[in-house]
């Protein structure tokens, strides 16, 4: 079975409108905790550069670099937020739970603990990037 028939089977378990429920517990977190990152990154950038002047993040690489890599770096863990707060709700929990024991692998747990795998090499890599943008004046 290739990568797309599986997602294809995945997707077609998701038919409780508890599901939507996931996408303000995802987008909260990753939106928050990125824009505290930028944020704390352009004060770096301002106290290892002083003499430049901006607003929130600087123009050019060094601000792009600022900008995008917090987004990579907090979204896996903000999926596994929002799996939490998700299911903190106990008939979504039941119900999301019901949907995953059909296809093996999707329960909360193992997603998790995928997710968690992920967040261990892209978060450092991308909050290196980001104090990369933070210590580079381009």
């Amino acid at each position: 079975m290739s990568y797309f028939d599986e997602a294809r089977t995945r997707a077609r378990r998701r038919r409780s409108p508890w599901n939507l429920l996931l996408i303000p517990a995802v987008l909260g977190p990753w939106l928050l905790l990125s824009w505290f990152s930028a944020v704390e990154l352009g004060k770096l950038h301002r106290f290892l550069h002083p003499g430049r002047e901006f607003v929130i993040l600087p123009e050019g690489g060094s601000g792009i670099l600022m900008a995008v890599a917090p987004l990579f770096a907090w979204l896996a863990p903000s999926m596994i937020a929002g799996n939490l707060l998700a299911t903190a709700i106990r008939p979504a929990k039941r119900v999301l739970d019901m949907e995953a024991m059909s296809v093996p692998g999707t329960d909360r747990l193992s997603s998790s603990r995928s997710l968690l795998k992920i967040s261990l090499l892209l978060t450092p890599a991308a909050l290196l990037v980001g104090f990369l943008g933070a210590y580079m004046a381009w």
